[in-house]
């Protein structure tokens, strides 16, 4: 297929994320959709917060085609998003195919187990990279040797490279986890690290994988409110 300069203009212009969720989570079943303020999933407050960055016009969410996972459009209809159903084994092949659908390249990938994060560093970051030429294959403020705290990870990722990669030398984590094989072997690929913080690298965690982390997550927001991410609000709540 042909693209014109300014189809290409287009795909390489970051405006598009990808919320990353299912219901076959492994440690803490259905994490995605309990409640964590009130009447409010945890799916729902990754949507809210992915929809205040506004550089993003377009947001997808990526679950699999398993039936137990059309239930995300029952409970996010209500929003001005998209929907793609994919492999349920192969997050690569999931993200190859929304790519495909939707003709985009570059894209933020958003975790839909991190009810924090800052909103207004991804869309500056984002209006940045922008302006420039960009032709890297992962931008990123965590390094493989200089991790950000778990929850705060930002990485906008070009699915063109994703279709570069050899799946038969990939291993069935590098096949669940987008950017690890790009991290382990970045002297083959193009990357760019975003500075951040130096409150972003304490080793406090910001994700829901278990059941302590839920409870720490209602704790924090029962004090800091709903989908109001402060980072020193935060640090002085594990500091107690």
């Amino acid at each position: 297929m042909y693209f014109g300069l300014t189809n290409i203009l287009r795909l390489n212009l970051i405006n598009t994320a990808i919320i990353y969720t299912r219901t076959n989570s492994k440690r803490l079943k259905n994490k995605a959709l309990i409640n964590i303020y009130k009447d409010k999933t945890l799916i729902e407050s990754v949507v809210q917060n992915t929809l205040k960055i506004k550089s993003i016009n377009k947001i997808i969410i990526a679950t699999t085609k398993s039936k137990k996972d059309l239930i995300f459009k029952k409970v996010l209809d209500k929003y001005d998003i998209d929907f793609f159903y994919g492999s349920q084994n192969d997050l690569i092949d999931r993200t190859i195919q929304c790519s495909k659908k939707y003709n985009f390249n570059y894209f933020l990938r958003v975790c839909g187990d991190r009810p924090f994060f800052s909103y207004n560093y991804i869309n500056r970051a984002i209006n940045n990279i922008n302006k420039i030429n960009n032709n890297y294959d992962i931008i990123s403020n965590n390094k493989l040797n200089k991790k950000v705290d778990q929850g705060l990870t930002v990485e906008i990722i070009s699915s063109n490279s994703l279709k570069k990669l050899n799946k038969k030398k990939l291993s069935y984590y590098d096949q669940e986890n987008l950017t690890s094989y790009f991290y382990k072997n970045e002297n083959k690929f193009n990357l760019f690290y975003l500075k951040s913080p130096k409150s972003w690298f304490l080793n406090n965690k910001y994700t829901i994988d278990n059941k302590n982390d839920l409870l720490r997550m209602k704790h924090i927001i029962s004090k800091i409110g709903y989908n109001k991410f402060n980072i020193n609000k935060c640090i002085k709540i594990y500091k107690k």
